[in-house]
């Protein structure tokens, strides 16, 4: 057979006109004005199928809870007395400054404000009613509660007795006051101070139930009140000390905090609390919300850092915002 007829190829002809000649790699000059063009003509990769599929993902999870948090978000948030009262509770969860060792003695003051119904009702109930069965079954509360292990046991115990001693009392009248008398030691037992202060009541440590509801008159009533500077309750503190220290005393207010000053700062903080109750329920759903939105959206962000648009062809919803990126931003210190 003949040799091949085909004219040979001219790789040369085949490149750009900046890899030709003097432009070529074959010289200096050459190699140094290609290194300096490439950056205009750069090859810019495509983004790998999996990569996509992960950013699309992480993008719907994000923009889903992203738009619920836009929904919770609202005005009221950004109001000073709210911001204040984020603030506070942040200082006591960290065990801060002047609210150093406050938090589980205010928790119980809370608790005790709660359970100041239930232990009036329980003193009236066995005030009225007054036949043996329904005095053998004080007794036997009385004894339970030197007795329990816990709250737990307690209401077990306590269960347990309440059944036999209804099918014992004669009256449609004494069974309803037996039943809600019942009630209401559950109710206590639920409470993380109830008990106690039951114990405090029927050992006669705690013969005034009329502070409680003093302290919970005072809470609902400042709520009118600008409460910006504690230092506005000085003057309520300073005439009802005297029966703050006993309460101090019941909810184990640490001796450091036993002061005015500290007294100032818990009505503070419980009045806060009351006023803007359903609202903290609210921005702590909120800042939930955002806690899980934040994992898909680093994921979202961690994707397009990690392809450049000088790199990479970047889809074009890699310019869009991601739904909940201002909320995030605006709250980002409370999280």
């Amino acid at each position: 057979m003949g040799k091949s007829t085909q004219p040979a190829v001219n790789h040369d002809t085949a490149k750009p006109w900046w890899k030709k000649g003097i432009f070529s790699a074959n010289n200096w000059f050459g190699r140094w004005f290609q290194k300096k063009i490439a950056k205009y003509f750069r090859f810019r990769a495509t983004l790998s199928e999996s990569d996509l599929f992960l950013y699309r993902r992480a993008i719907t999870h994000a923009s889903t809870l992203g738009k619920k948090a836009e929904l919770i978000d609202a005005e009221k948030f950004s109001q000073p007395e709210f911001l204040l009262l984020i603030k506070l509770r942040y200082l006591l969860d960290q065990n801060s400054g002047e609210y150093t060792g406050i938090k589980d003695s205010l928790a119980r003051i809370q608790a005790a404000i709660a359970a100041k119904d239930s232990l009036f009702a329980i003193t009236q109930t066995e005030l009225r009613f007054r036949g043996s069965q329904q005095q053998a079954f004080y007794q036997f509360t009385d004894d339970l509660l030197r007795d329990c292990k816990d709250a737990a046991d307690f209401q077990q115990r306590l269960q347990r007795q309440i059944a036999v001693t209804m099918t014992q009392i004669k009256t449609d009248e004494g069974r309803v006051a037996m039943e809600d008398y019942s009630a209401h030691l559950d109710a206590l037992a639920k409470n993380p101070v109830g008990l106690k202060l039951l114990g405090l009541f029927k050992a006669d440590e705690l013969s005034d139930l009329s502070i409680f509801r003093q302290l919970s008159d005072w809470v609902h009533a400042l709520t009118k009140q600008d409460l910006q500077n504690h230092q506005t309750l000085a003057p309520l503190v300073a005439n009802h000390y005297e029966s703050l220290a006993k309460i101090g005393a019941m909810v184990d207010l640490p001796q450091s905090q036993c002061h005015q000053d500290a007294w100032t700062r818990i009505i503070q903080v419980l009045a806060l609390n009351h006023k803007y109750h359903y609202s903290c329920l609210q921005f702590e759903e909120l800042l939930a919300v955002l806690k899980r939105w934040y994992s898909p959206y680093q994921t979202a962000i961690s994707i397009r850092e990690a392809h450049p648009p000088n790199q990479f062809k970047q889809p074009p919803a890699f310019q869009d915002n991601i739904p909940g990126e201002k909320v995030y931003l605006k709250y980002k210190r409370w999280l």
